[in-house]
């Protein structure tokens, strides 16, 4: 066989052995999509490699605030139906209010504006549900006693006069230092927060 034929086969096929090494080099050096599994010790944590966000449920538990001053000055988060950020801070100087839970606010409006749906839960704790425009807002309630029940003031934005906004609903469940009867609870609203 011819010297020259054999050398240049070996380079041909050195050539080839280097053309498949660096294309797979080249394989390995691309980013894979997912990444190979870690081998974690028996009884150690899983790692993560990225650090996961925090959920934070809407409150369900009352804002309780014991003795004379009730709920005064207490600042409750709404559970509303999009997300949006609803407070609700109370005015209550005669110390009506010794609780305060935000209820789960459904789509749409279940009472129309000016209005509340106000029910007892049990003696002393009543659910109300009133409506406000879709959008972040800080609303207050004013706690007055009134004859043998209690005024609700509520400071809250309010649609123009004649429109055919759509509102929100606002569900909080409050609880009464003494028993009260809903049909004992008038509920006002206002854009001032008198």
């Amino acid at each position: 066989m011819d010297r020259s034929f054999r050398s240049t086969g070996i380079v041909a096929g050195l050539l080839i052995v280097a053309l498949a090494v660096a294309a797979c080099g080249a394989a390995a050096a691309q980013p894979s999509a997912t990444p190979a599994p870690v081998a974690t010790p028996a009884g150690a944590p899983d790692p993560t490699p990225f650090p996961t966000p925090a959920v934070t449920d809407a409150p369900s538990v009352p804002v309780n605030t014991p003795g004379p001053d009730g709920v005064d000055g207490a600042v409750l988060p709404l559970d509303v139906f999009l997300d949006h950020v609803v407070t609700l801070q109370f005015s209550d100087p005669d110390g009506l209010i010794t609780g305060a839970a935000s209820g789960s606010a459904k789509d749409g409006m279940s009472v129309q504006w000016g209005s509340a749906a106000v029910r007892n839960i049990d003696p002393r704790t009543v659910e109300i549900t009133w409506v406000g425009l879709s959008g972040d807002e800080a609303i207050t309630v004013v706690a007055k006693p009134q004859g043998n029940g209690v005024l609700l003031r509520f400071g809250q934005q309010a649609p123009p006069a004649y429109s055919d906004a759509m509102g929100a609903d606002r569900v909080a469940v409050l609880t009464f230092a003494n028993p009260v009867d809903a049909a004992d609870i008038v509920t006002d609203f206002t854009t001032a927060d008198d």
